[in-house]
């Protein structure tokens, strides 16, 4: 009866968001296939030093507009912002038809607006729609399409390489359209409300500057927040590197099919397992379940770098498994520490913020040490940072959120909780 009734929230979730669901899948397939063609590109016109640092300097970018990104979208909506995303990336994909490296890096810095709306966006949609009882599950659904749209454009890759930077961009407009129909048909944004009223008489810096509304919110639903932006820095400088040096890999070789299919499965893991993670993460432990999800990702991610053969499909799917898990509890943690939603934006624009930091950092990383010491080495010393989150997470957090009484042979006693959890 319970799983009839799971099934039952998630087939709602579905149907009732699916025109926003596609939109995201579309988009984020447009903006993927984007993203995995620049090192390609940038290859044929500059050293691969160069590229990493371009391709990196487009989220060190984005990264320092991210907040401010977050606030753009809680006051003038989440649709809106998004619609300004898609028609940035809309001009990338135009400026690549003209490919030169005056138009390459224009691409590049038109697709940092369109990352820039996407996420803090999305998150603060969902975020606005979520409840406490089906959060994971709703979290879970945004993933799933996210990943779909990742899968399309890893399968696609090795094929789209074939072709002029012209077909390229063509492409991209292509998918963008349909896109736009998506988020057009989407429910609408629910009301921002707003912890104190908005008097359109005194400027926003007199009330309260949105630096310290930002810090006061992630105090507020520290633990979960703190460790959130931790482990999305680690996480993203592992897949920038990923994202820098397989599209390399598979550009020198068009037949490398296993590849394509490499990156396409970290998201393919979370189209087949999201939703079941997600019910779990509802219905368990979510201090455990982030403990061992991120154990599982460092070590999957470590033995990614060993081989890019098949058994980079085995890996790259159990690290998907614990990336998943992780990120699902923290959200859900996350948001059953928000009670106002409020600043949904803000804390999605901080959260991006550190997520940005880290694809900053990849590329660069993967750029320098892939001439010197091969594909495996540079990915492997991008999942160093994954252990140092782990390491960090299993010193703060208490031995009792983490291991039942039992495992550690300590009664249990009396203890005064120090935060809501």
């Amino acid at each position: 009866m319970l799983a009839l009734s799971n099934r039952a929230v998630t087939a709602t979730l579905l149907r009732t968001f699916i025109a926003f669901w596609f939109f995201l899948a579309f988009y984020k397939f447009a903006a993927t296939l984007h993203y995995s063609i620049l090192a390609p590109l940038g290859s044929h016109l500059m050293p691969l030093w160069i590229v990493g640092l371009l391709v990196g300097g487009e989220s060190f970018f984005q990264m320092i507009f991210d907040v401010p990104a977050g606030y753009l979208v809680d006051r003038f909506g989440r649709k809106r912002m998004l619609a300004v995303g898609w028609l940035s990336f809309v001009v990338a994909a135009l400026l690549l038809m003209h490919f030169s490296v005056v138009t390459y890096v224009l691409s590049i810095a038109f697709s940092v607006i369109g990352w820039l709306f996407y996420a803090p966006g999305a998150n603060a949609y969902v975020l606005s729609y979520a409840h406490k009882e089906t959060s994971g599950r709703f979290i879970a659904l945004r993933d799933t399409f996210y990943s779909i749209g990742v899968v399309l454009a890893s399968i696609s890759l090795p094929f789209v390489l074939l072709y002029s930077p012209f077909v390229m961009g063509a492409a991209l407009l292509l998918l963008l359209l349909i896109a736009i129909v998506f988020l057009i048909t989407s429910p609408p944004d629910k009301p921002v409300l707003h912890d104190e009223p908005v008097l359109p008489a005194q400027p926003y810096h007199i009330r309260r500057t949105p630096f310290l509304k930002t810090l006061k919110a992630l105090k507020r639903l520290n633990p979960a927040s703190g460790i959130l932006c931790g482990y999305s820095f680690a996480g993203a400088i592992f897949y920038g590197a990923i994202w820098f040096v397989v599209p390399l890999a598979i550009a020198t070789d068009p037949h490398q099919q296993l590849l394509g299919l490499g990156l396409g499965i970290f998201d393919l893991a979370i189209v087949v397992l999201g939703v079941i993670i997600g019910t779990i993460v509802d219905r368990g432990n979510k201090r455990l379940l982030v403990f061992y999800g991120l154990l599982i990702f460092a070590i999957m991610a470590m033995l990614i770098g060993a081989t890019l053969g098949p058994l980079f499909l085995l890996f790259g799917f159990l690290a998907t498994a614990g990336d998943e898990t992780t990120g699902l509890a923290l959200w859900s943690w996350l948001h059953s520490l928000d009670k106002e939603h409020a600043h949904d934006g803000a804390v999605a624009g901080v959260i991006s913020f550190s997520e940005d930091f880290g694809y900053a950092i990849g590329p660069v990383i993967a750029g320098c040490l892939l001439a010197i010491t091969g594909p495996g080495w540079a990915i492997a010393v991008s999942s160093a940072p994954l252990f140092a989150a782990w390491v960090i997470y299993a010193i703060s957090a208490r031995p009792k959120a983490l291991f039942p009484s039992s495992l550690i042979g300590i009664p249990r006693m009396p203890m005064r909780r120090r935060h809501k959890s």
